[in-house]
Order: structure tokens, then sequence, then C-alpha cells
């Protein structure tokens, strides 16, 4: 959590709508308060109360994962191996990001944009690790790390992947997965479901 004392407010404030063009009466607005109000505090002419001062911190806060989030998105969006970027909408699974290396195995992986479905899209075996996912609550961040082997069909034929996903907070207050996917042969993806299965949480 940003953490400030009253004199900080009025530069945070000052930066804040700096790096993101607000105005004040914008800020004021999401707020609560009037935009004279807000002027005064951003000035340094007067403090904010107590609870006017945590949803200030609050404002900030969420500001901070938003920017922290746009540089996954574009890490993700760049990459040229295999990752992925997802998060859970209702009671199906909407893509953020795939990155180059996704992209360059063409079909629905070059199709598919940002905010679109992917439920019905990638195969079968990638719907049942979507409803497991949704299970054991990883899009809602109650699980942190997931392992999980899948298949899907492309241009190329079948393709086999072991993947590990880490739960990260996403720019709308809830939890997207980042996913590294690695190919692996027909025989090593039979191996791991005997030996192991196919799904399996690391960490809570």
């Amino acid at each position: 959590m940003i953490k400030s004392d009253e004199t900080e407010v009025a530069k945070l404030l000052l930066a804040y709508r700096r790096e993101t063009g607000a105005k004040q009466a914008a800020v004021a607005e999401q707020l609560g308060i009037s935009q004279v109000h807000y002027s005064r505090i951003e000035t340094g002419a007067q403090q904010p109360s107590f609870h006017l001062h945590a949803r200030i911190m609050r404002l900030l806060e969420d500001v901070r994962f938003q920017y922290s989030f746009d540089r996954w998105r574009l890490t993700v969006r760049m990459s040229p191996t295999l990752v992925s970027l997802i998060r859970g909408k209702g009671n199906h699974v909407e893509l953020i990001e795939f990155s180059k290396g996704f992209r360059a195995l063409g079909g629905n992986y070059a199709l598919v944009e940002p905010g679109d479905r992917l439920d019905g899209v990638l195969g079968e075996d990638a719907d049942h690790h979507f409803q497991r996912l949704q299970q054991v609550g990883a899009f809602n961040g109650e699980v942190l790390l997931v392992e999980n082997t899948w298949r899907s069909s492309t241009l190329q034929g079948e393709t086999y992947y072991q993947a590990v996903s880490t739960a990260i907070p996403d720019d709308q207050g809830g939890t997207a997965l980042h996913s590294h996917h690695r190919p692996v042969k027909q025989h090593v993806y039979e191996e791991i479901l005997r030996d192991v299965g196919n799904f399996r949480i690391l960490m809570r």
C-alpha cells in the first residue's frame, strides 16, 4: 500500500494528475468531493480528513496497479515465447494478451483478439482446464500458482504444452493469470499425465 504523511498528499495528487492527464474535476468526482475542496488539498491549503486521506491512497494504489498491469500486458504481447494473459469473466474466460510466439502458431492463436472469449476456441482440453482454473478459484486470487498440461490443435496438427500460471492483480480490481507454456512431445505429455496428472496447485 502507498504510504504518505499528510504533508505529502498534495505532491502525490499533483504527480498523479501529471501522469494521467486527469483534470481536477475528474479526480474530485472520483474522490466524492467538490473541485474547490480538491483544489485546496492539492495546493496544500487544506489537509484531507482521515477518511478522505484513505480514499486518496486507495485511488493512487489502484493507479499503481493499473500501470504495473499495462507493463505486464506489453511484456506478454512482445514475447517471442509462448506466453498468455487471461482472466475469468463470469462463467467464461477472456483473452487479455497472447504473445508473438503464440500468434506465430497461426490459426485461432492469430485470430483471437484481446477481450474475446477463449472458451471453445483452443479445443476441449483447454476448455476443461479453464473450468478447473475457475473451480479452484485461480481467477479470484484464491490460488497463486498452478501447473497444468494441455493440448490444442493448430495448423501444424496436435500440439502439447506444459504450463505454469501465476495469479497477478489486473487493471479492473480483479485477478489475471500470467502463463508460460512449454511445448512438449506427445510421449512427454502422456508421461506427465500418468505420473503427476494434468493439473496441480503448486501454491495457494
